[in-house]
């Protein structure tokens, strides 16, 4: 919300409030005071009443509000777009309840929701609520079999950097979130492209329909994955879901509530120097 006060210096300094009479100025410049005490009473204490966008880093992506209608109209009005089999429903069905995104496959697919609205700068942190109904099956990243029910990709930056093969597109620095049954948690895997630009990282595994909490160092980690001084603004998200590979038919199934971008200041008070954590509660 713009705040009054500056509005009405705006309209003064552009002629639109002009003294006719010295009583007229004596109420102008009353009416200039009395928005100075409101400006003072409302948009000062709580540093976000003039311009919460502004001020505020940190940055909440949620599910909630969905009052039903086309799921896919609703993700649009949200800025996602589908890529590849996530334009199909016969093979990805999605649902929304109880805000919540529900992610279900019904064979081989390999499919990304991108929001490439998301714009945040100095963040410390990702939190991340979300879980597994069914793990896709015969699946490891150490095997090489690089699927997975769901996948939260956090894009940094705009450098393009190449993909390591000349028919995929470069693409910005990304670490891409996952939960796992068999992986190393919170390892930096690669996969078979994008060697110098994208890590894998497993940061959970929860059972079948419980929800996990995770939290992950995004500025530690980037530094040290790709060997920067220096952490870029996020400029996008994408919700990956693969099982191309998958045994049985490549069925799985996961769900997604939250995403909670936490900048440094944040991240510091409430964690100090924590480690990467997770909680799990039933869903």
């Amino acid at each position: 919300m713009e705040c009054t006060f500056w509005r009405l210096i705006i309209q003064a300094s552009e002629g639109e409030y002009v003294a006719s009479s010295p009583a007229s100025a004596r109420s102008l410049y009353y009416l200039l005071w009395s928005a100075s005490i409101a400006f003072a009473l409302i948009c000062l204490p709580p540093l976000l009443s003039c311009d919460a966008a502004a001020l505020k880093r940190d940055f909440v992506l949620d599910f909630s509000g969905y009052t039903g209608g086309s799921v896919d109209d609703w993700l649009r009005t949200r800025h996602f777009t589908f890529e590849k089999d996530a334009k199909n429903r016969r093979l990805l069905q999605l649902s929304v309840a109880n805000d919540t995104l529900m992610l279900e496959t019904k064979g081989h697919l390999s499919g990304f929701l991108i929001n490439d609205v998301v714009n945040v700068e100095k963040i410390k942190r990702v939190r991340i609520k979300w879980g597994i109904v069914q793990y896709p099956i015969d699946v490891s990243y150490r095997r090489k079999v690089n699927n997975e029910a769901l996948m939260l990709y956090v894009f940094f930056g705009t450098e393009k950097i190449s993909s390591g093969h000349m028919l995929i597109p470069n693409s910005p620095y990304f670490i891409a979130l996952f939960l796992c049954q068999d992986e190393q948690i919170d390892f930096p895997y690669k996969g078979r492209y994008f060697h110098t630009s994208g890590r894998f990282v497993c940061l959970g595994k929860p059972k079948p329909n419980e929800t996990i909490v995770s939290e992950f160092d995004l500025d530690t980690a980037f530094k040290s994955y790709f060997d920067k001084n220096r952490t870029p603004d996020i400029t996008g998200i994408g919700i990956g879901i693969d099982t191309s590979k998958a045994g049985k038919g490549g069925t799985a199934a996961a769900f997604i509530k939250s995403v909670e971008f936490i900048g440094a200041d944040s991240a510091d008070a409430a964690h100090g120097p924590a480690a990467n954590r997770a909680q799990m509660t039933s869903r």
